[in-house]
């Protein structure tokens, strides 16, 4: 899938990154980079004397001043409430890269998805003209929403693209406890960044990103956007 336009993301490690994109879609460039977010580009690679772990089941070597990250990954050794019941383990080793999984990661049968919540989200998602990504293969793969140690396992991924806007979705079963942990405690939030919470939905939100929980249905939802100018040309840099 030479096209892979969706921005994988971790919600792991406090960096920033600048990631290349033609026109509105983004380069996976699987060598530097299995998902990339507005926390971090992560590279992944062996263990070294050199490296300092950056969280995200990568790391980092500290000589690279546009990635490097002071991050320290901290394991939850599962131990979170309700980590058993909503996450499991990132698998070690994946063999598929994105330009081998093929245009039918993008599903159109919801059945896949069990949660009768979580499906009639992703069919609102649909509806909106996003495309939802095959959960199967984000579990497999290690792509779901997590860590890179621990990764939810009951949810979905979703991306919209109508060349003028870029957006990315994920949306999990989770509790209050992990969602404050994994969407909103390892976030570097900007300091105007917005906290509502109306009894039902708590919402954490800064420009074109927000995360969300909701407490009736128990699903938690990280989103960002931005929005593409085709008049910088073919490629451009854009912070997110």
């Amino acid at each position: 899938m030479n096209n892979k336009k969706i921005i994988k993301v971790l919600g792991s490690a406090a960096l920033a990154a600048t990631i290349g994109i033609t026109g509105c879609s983004v380069k996976a460039a699987e060598e530097t980079t299995e998902k990339t977010s507005k926390e971090t580009t992560r590279e992944t690679t062996e263990e070294t004397e050199d490296e300092d772990y950056c969280g995200s089941g990568c790391y980092i070597d500290e000589d690279d001043e546009e990635y490097y990250s002071s991050y320290s990954f901290q394991s939850t050794n599962g131990e979170l409430e309700g980590q058993d019941e909503y996450m499991e383990l990132c698998p070690t080793h994946v063999d598929n890269s994105y330009d081998e999984i093929g245009d039918d990661y993008y599903i159109n049968d919801l059945t896949v998805i069990e949660d009768e919540d979580v499906r009639a989200l992703a069919q609102s998602y649909m509806d909106d003209g996003f495309r939802i990504c095959d959960p199967r293969v984000d579990l497999a793969q290690g792509w779901a929403m997590g860590d890179g140690e621990y990764m939810f396992n009951n949810g979905f991924s979703a991306e919209y693209d109508d060349g003028e806007w870029y957006k990315v979705v994920y949306a999990y079963k989770m509790n209050e406890t992990l969602f404050n942990y994994f969407f909103v405690e390892l976030y570097p939030w900007d300091a105007d960044a917005v906290t509502e919470d109306d009894g039902t939905v708590i919402r954490v939100s800064e420009e074109g990103f927000y995360v969300e929980f909701n407490r009736d249905t128990g699903i938690g939802i990280y989103y960002y956007d931005f929005q593409c100018d085709p008049s910088l040309g073919d490629e451009i840099e854009v912070d997110i």
